[in-house]
């Protein structure tokens, strides 16, 4: 009897070692299949993780390049606006100058022989302009010595002539310096400037507008 309880204690410890062997092995498979797995999940996260920072980074590179883009479009674009802004301002500058030296030309006209000649073509001018029995011309005060008694009475013939009838021309101080007159019609409703710095602003106008079309 002591026997056979001997033999079946020595069989149970063998049992009890294999089923012991047996739940190791079990868990060592279980344990690295959850270690596979986390590692997997881990890794995976991982990848999403950097695949996401990467498309964060390229969307965040293609932003910041959209940006940089911007501000160079807006410092080209100030740069260019500069650049027509001196150039304009360089070739007014020629421009008004070139005005001034021609002011001074025409200033400087008046005490040439052919002034009172130039007086009268304005005038021949003034009645194409103007359609009318009687003209009313305004002149400047430096201008006072030649228009006389003998420049008026020429400033008439010369009309007679072309016109085929007798005109009345007025003459009246103005209060100006430039060279040339304002006429008008004697009812003040029609009125012709052909003073030198009128008809210099017209070319001055039509220059600028030039410009500014080329810039």
């Amino acid at each position: 009897m002591s026997q056979k309880s001997e033999d079946y204690s020595k069989e149970n410890i063998a049992n009890a070692e294999e089923i012991r062997k047996k739940i190791h092995e079990e868990t060592d498979y279980e344990t690295k299949e959850i270690l596979n797995r986390v590692k997997t999940a881990a890794a995976n996260i991982l990848n999403d993780a950097r695949g996401q920072a990467e498309k964060n980074k390229a969307d965040g590179l293609l932003i910041l390049e959209k940006k940089i883009n911007t501000i160079k479009e807006r410092i080209f674009s100030a740069l260019n606006l500069e650049k027509k802004r001196v150039i304009m301002g360089e070739k007014s500058k020629f421009i008004e100058k070139v005005f001034l030296e021609l002011s001074n030309c025409a200033a400087a006209f008046r005490r040439e022989q052919e002034y009172p000649q130039f007086l009268k073509r304005i005038i021949l001018e003034a009645t194409d302009v103007i359609d009318a029995k009687s003209l009313e011309l305004f002149y400047s005060p430096l201008d006072e010595k030649i228009i006389n008694v003998t420049f008026v009475n020429e400033a008439k013939k010369i009309c007679q002539n072309k016109l085929n009838q007798e005109i009345l021309l007025k003459f009246t101080k103005g209060n100006f310096n430039d060279i040339g007159f304002i006429a008008q019609s004697t009812d003040g409703r029609l009125i012709y400037d052909a003073r030198f710095t009128s008809r210099i602003n017209l070319i001055r106008d039509d220059i600028y507008m030039d410009l500014l079309r080329k810039l």
